[in-house]
């Protein structure tokens, strides 16, 4: 059931918040919960505060807060999460004037705005803006409001974010480009009356649509890539170049691309599978870092179209996972199996690429015992499917 606006009132009130985190703390039994409520609410409120209570351990998480925030499931889900909001706000601190959060939802990319900026949530959604101002004066913010369109508005502020929506709902594929709205041209016409900004694209929007003279970032953690930031005009500090950020607590990692974005999109020359498979993060693959650095070290992968390197000596930079090989057999169960009893494999991970299988699945099925461990590939290898058993060293 959609929420409406006294929905957003009703459990932003003093009982609810109150009651919320009485049996929070509690952790109070489910049952316990609904029957409590039922003495004091009807049904539908019921229902609103016990939905809204399995929320709130879910943004207290994302947000890293104990503050009672108000959401629903598709705007939380779209929110930035305190990590890459708080590297964000790095651009922001030596820069300083009018700030416009587009498209602004429940509030994420506001959070953690330096105290300096004068800031305006604009969202079409009347519900948003609601949640908007309730979420941001939690975090001690003053901020105002506007239910305008962000493709149409204009208070002559210089400097904008925008998180365009990847969805109308929960079900929807997010990597469909085709939902984003606004699209990327309508993002190129509303940067245009802005000094700077800062635009959140899906990581694999295809980049032959972002112009020049834009610098694209991509964040995320050792084990993903989670968002692709587009800077304009001000922010812009290496244009037409590759950013990678790999946040690891306090601290991040960062590479700019020497070469243009359009240099990096090339075929690296394939070469046979060596003593070690060397796997970059998320982040270098991404924005095509990996081709540079592999370039410059002299790594290659071994199939064609695939982001797995390979190299005599391991490649101990971070942002690269390194793996010993230690042996390869061709993709068929029986091998798989034989070559595991071999190597006194029972503990497994697997990895693929270039070919389907759920690992968890697989790893089930193979059913491996032994006393070793190991990570299995399941790959290409000069195009041919193959299973390749490997030491993780680093």
């Amino acid at each position: 059931m959609p929420l409406h606006s006294q929905d957003l009132a009703f459990l932003a009130s003093k009982e609810v918040q109150e009651f919320v985190i009485e049996h929070l703390t509690k952790n109070t039994d489910p049952l316990k919960l609904a029957e409590l409520l039922s003495k004091t609410h009807h049904f539908n409120e019921r229902k609103q505060v016990m939905d809204y209570m399995q929320l709130v351990p879910k943004f207290q998480k994302k947000f890293e807060t104990d503050k009672l925030l108000l959401c629903d499931t598709l705007a939380l889900e779209q929110s930035t999460a305190k990590d890459i909001s708080m590297w964000k706000q790095k651009l922001f601190l030596n820069k300083k004037g009018r700030l416009n959060d587009l498209c602004c939802g429940m509030g994420g990319d506001s959070f953690y705005l330096p105290p300096h900026w004068s800031v305006t949530g604009v969202d079409l959604d009347p519900l948003r803006l609601q949640m908007y101002q309730h979420n941001t004066k939690a975090f001690s913010k003053d901020y105002n409001v506007a239910q305008e369109n962000a493709i149409h508005f204009d208070n002559s502020a210089e400097y904008f974010l925008i998180d365009p929506a990847r969805r109308s709902d929960s079900s929807e594929n997010q990597r469909n480009f085709v939902h984003l709205t606004p699209s990327i041209q309508e993002i190129l016409k509303i940067a245009s009356r802005y000094r700077g900004g800062l635009a959140k694209i899906p990581p694999g929007y295809p980049l032959e649509e972002i112009p020049k003279a834009c610098e694209v970032v991509y964040l995320g953690k050792k084990s993903d890539c989670r968002e692709a930031l587009v800077l304009f005009g001000d922010f812009v500090e290496n244009s037409n170049k590759m950013r990678a950020v790999i946040l690891s607590g306090e601290d991040s990692y960062e590479w700019v691309s020497t070469l243009n974005r359009e240099d990096l999109f090339i075929d690296l020359e394939v070469e046979a599978l060596q003593d070690y498979i060397i796997e970059p993060a998320p982040v270098l693959i991404r924005s095509r870092l990996f081709v540079e650095i592999a370039l410059q070290n002299k790594l290659s992968p071994f199939s064609k179209g695939i982001a797995y390197l390979t190299s005599k000596q391991a490649f101990l930079e971070f942002g690269f996972a390194n793996f010993k090989v230690l042996e390869t057999c061709e993709l068929k169960t029986g091998a798989v199996k034989k070559m595991l009893k071999k190597h006194d494999i029972g503990t497994l991970t697997l990895k693929k690429r270039g070919v389907e299988v759920i690992p968890e699945q697989e790893i089930k099925r193979l059913a491996p015992k032994g006393k070793n461990e190991a990570t299995l590939f399941y790959t290409r290898i000069a195009g041919e499917k193959t299973a390749v058993l490997t030491e993780r060293i680093a």
